[in-house]
């Protein structure tokens, strides 16, 4: 079976997303792959130029497109470049020409992406008779879309999200003697992965916890909020800001532990990238999370409210350090045999490749 040649639709360019990530690993695979992307949220975001993709012709910027003309633009750079597979991922602005290019190009394969219950989940369930299929990430993705979907039988594949585990790993010389611990959330600032939830844990662990200190990276909308509410709370004395770190793993190994306080999620990268680093975690059991936590091995499934078990999961870490030692230990083992991204390239490889053919 031959590869595609693929239209990425992206809603705008992130450093470090994954989409970006797996596009660029299509490209070193022989795929033909040409992105499109909607807006410029380099105000919001640390961008990606693409600039590989357009060096060689491969990226589309719409920013400056108006919308009504979008659908003759790409349609005409899809008959150009002879696309045969359309991925939509996230793309919420392009959603509603994805029947008229398949009435156009009736050949054409359009795959939908899929991470969290939320988001573009709408847009999918509005325009799914167009499509041929959609990726998911975790099985709680897949049992949600075939519940919800009005398709006899829609046609989920599951891709299991990876990391690179070379660019994570433990930090050298990571023993502690001292008994303090270094608590924290790395990740976006955004409603929905919920730093304000950390900042109210960390001021109501303030009293009972003094040996714990409390450090939030990340940038996003919400980043100036979150500044001011640190910059004013009561925990201001053990609770920090950093901002966006430019390399995660920097930040991860600031930490003793990561604490993943989401109000809904998908199969968020950071836990893996922790475990790999030797961090466990503590986590909310959302989405596609409770899968990536082995509980009392590399995590711990518990709600960003649930105050009194988090207290106490940190009291007994400081009381037996050795405790710790073995989870980032155990962390470390199970990033190492589950989360290689090279079995995710490989997945992304035969799913297009298949959905491309049938």
């Amino acid at each position: 079976m031959q590869k595609p040649r693929i239209l990425a639709l992206l809603p705008f360019l992130v450093k470090g997303a994954l989409s970006i990530i797996v596009l660029r690993s299509l490209r070193e695979r022989g795929f033909d792959v040409t992105v499109a992307f909607c807006e410029d949220a380099s105000e919001i975001y640390v961008a990606d130029p693409l600039l590989d993709f357009a060096a060689d012709g491969h990226l589309i910027d719409l920013t400056k497109v108006n919308r009504h003309l979008q659908f003759e633009t790409l349609l005409q750079q899809i008959r150009n470049r002879d696309i045969n597979l359309i991925l939509q991922l996230g793309a919420s602005d392009l959603y509603h020409n994805l029947p008229y290019w398949k009435e156009e190009i009736p050949s054409l394969r359009i795959v939908d992406t899929l991470y969290n219950e939320f988001g573009q989940t709408l847009n999918h369930f509005l325009y799914e008779r167009c499509m041929d299929g959609v990726i998911v990430e975790s099985d709680y993705m897949c049992k949600f879309v075939k519940q919800a979907s009005l398709q006899a039988q829609p046609n989920v594949q599951i891709v299991h999200s990876g990391i690179d585990l070379t660019d994570f790993v433990p930090k050298t010389g990571a023993n502690r003697c001292d008994k303090r611990l270094t608590v924290g959330y790395v990740g976006r600032m955004s409603v929905e992965k919920n730093p304000m939830g950390f900042v109210d844990l960390a001021e109501r662990l303030f009293d009972s916890q003094p040996n714990v200190e409390f450090l939030l990276f990340g940038g996003g909308n919400q980043a100036d909020a979150v500044r001011q509410r640190v910059e004013q709370s009561p925990a201001a004395a053990r609770l920090s800001y950093k901002g966006f770190a430019k390399h995660t793993a920097d930040a991860l190994h600031e930490l003793d532990i990561l604490v993943v306080p989401s109000k809904f999620d998908g199969r968020p990268n950071v836990i893996m990238e922790a475990n790999a680093c030797g961090v466990p975690v503590i986590a909310a059991p959302v989405g596609g999370i409770p899968e990536l936590i082995e509980e009392g091995r590399n995590g711990f499934l518990i709600g960003p409210t649930e105050t009194d078990r988090v207290a106490h999961l940190l009291a007994g870490l400081l009381d037996e350090p050795s405790k710790l030692g073995v989870l980032k230990q155990a962390s470390r083992e199970i990033a190492l045999s589950k989360f290689d991204r090279a079995h995710m390239f490989d997945a992304y490889e035969s799913t297009l490749i298949v959905f491309a053919s049938a």
